[in-house]
C-alpha cells in the first residue's frame, strides 16, 4: 500500500517500510507539541494512521475507532430532526 486514504483523498506514503515508521514516529512525537501555531494534536491521528499502513497492532485498533466513529456519526444523523 502506498497511499492512505481520507474519505476521498488519497495521500501517497513512502514506499519504504523505515521511512513510514519514521514518518509516523515524527508526527506522534510532534503531537506532543500541540500547543505551537503549526503543530497540534491532528498529528497524533496523522501518525497512527501511517503507522497502520505497517503495524498490525495499530491497524486493529484504527479499524475499530474507525467503525466506532462511523456509527456515532450515522445515528446522530439519523437522531437529528428534519428541517
Amino acid at each position: 500500500m502506498s497511499h492512505v486514504k481520507f474519505g476521498s483523498y488519497k495521500v501517497k506514503l513512502p514506499r519504504s517500510k523505515l521511512a513510514r515508521r519514521a514518518l509516523g514516529g515524527s508526527l506522534i512525537a510532534g503531537s506532543a507539541l500541540w500547543f505551537l501555531p503549526v503543530l497540534g494534536l491532528w498529528m497524533l491521528p496523522a501518525g497512527l494512521v501511517v503507522l497502520s499502513v505497517d503495524s498490525p497492532r495499530v491497524r486493529r485498533f484504527r479499524r475499530v475507532n474507525e467503525v466506532r466513529v462511523v456509527r456515532w456519526w450515522r445515528t446522530r444523523r439519523e437522531a437529528r430532526p428534519e428541517s
